[in-house]
């Protein structure tokens, strides 16, 4: 079967709520007035990305506001929207991906694999994550997941599609164009990667990324000797289709980027594993389409 799927670009202003899920809803409506089924946001997009003390005061809950309304767009619309943010579990705060389907279910899954500073502000997850959805099985990673094979081997004749969101940083001056000298050729994996995964799985993968000026910190000497960066986000999210040989990517603005893509469900049902039990949406105080 076919569907269209949705790489939304942003740029996320740190640390700024309210504002961050306004552009967010902007972009979701065009992706649904485009027949968008599945829309896939970059990570952390609600709260931004980037070194700061202490993210225990954005860390939500899954009924917290920020799901509370992709929740009720993805009920509205018809669309099973994915989207990055910082969750609450008690005293810990985790990276995570949540995926909500049009019968108001939510899934979520934890970055497994913190990089860089990320160690000190959250824990890892433990657990892949596949969810079933309306039209196949998805599996979830989140940015740096996706250049562990590890990852990729849990998900090997398990999904129909992956979805990697993120805020991978292109790891060069952004006033210069320089590349770092240590660490510049990471940056264009966010190109190479998503559709090297696509190829090797066979199913489409949805990558989003953000965009816009950011600060990389990377370490020289553990934590304790690092160099600051003025960089910016990569960009170039991309939807592509391993079996048909097709990709869309986007450049390093806001976009979203569209595509169909093609699943070749031909597998029976697996358990699908979550962090959360399934939830179901209660009425939205958000506002109606």
């Amino acid at each position: 079967m076919k569907i269209v799927a949705a790489a939304i670009q942003m740029s996320s202003e740190l640390l700024a709520l309210h504002a961050n899920l306004e552009r967010a809803d902007e972009l979701l409506r065009e992706a649904h007035r485009a027949g968008a089924e599945l829309a896939v946001l970059p990570e952390m997009f609600n709260t931004g990305y980037g070194l700061i003390s202490d993210y225990t005061p954005m860390g939500e809950q899954i009924d917290g506001p920020t799901l509370t309304q992709i929740r009720h767009r993805s009920r509205i619309w018809g669309m099973t929207i994915a989207a990055g943010f910082v969750e609450r579990s008690g005293r810990h705060l985790y990276d995570s991906l949540a995926l909500c389907t049009p019968d108001g279910a939510t899934r979520v899954y934890r970055k497994r694999n913190l990089v860089f500073w990320e160690r000190f502000r959250f824990r890892p997850g433990r657990e892949s994550v596949i969810v079933q959805t309306p039209f196949g099985r998805v599996g979830l990673a989140v940015c740096a997941d996706m250049i562990y094979r590890r990852v990729w081997n849990d998900y090997r004749d398990k999904i129909d599609v992956a979805i990697v969101s993120a805020a991978w940083p292109d790891f060069a001056n952004r006033h210069t164009g320089r590349p770092h000298w240590l660490m510049g050729h990471i940056g264009p994996l966010s190109t190479e990667i998503p559709s090297k995964v696509a190829v090797d799985l066979g199913v489409p993968v949805v990558f989003s990324n953000q965009c816009g000026s950011t600060h990389t910190t990377i370490p020289l000497v553990g934590m304790w000797v690092a160099e600051r960066l003025p960089d910016r986000f990569a960009g170039t999210s991309s939807v592509c289709d391993g079996r048909e040989g097709t990709r869309s990517t986007a450049g390093t603005g806001e976009q979203v980027v569209l595509s169909d893509i093609t699943l070749h469900s031909s597998r029976g049902p697996i358990s699908c594993h979550s962090m959360y039990p399934l939830v179901r949406a209660a009425t939205s105080s958000a506002s109606a389409a």
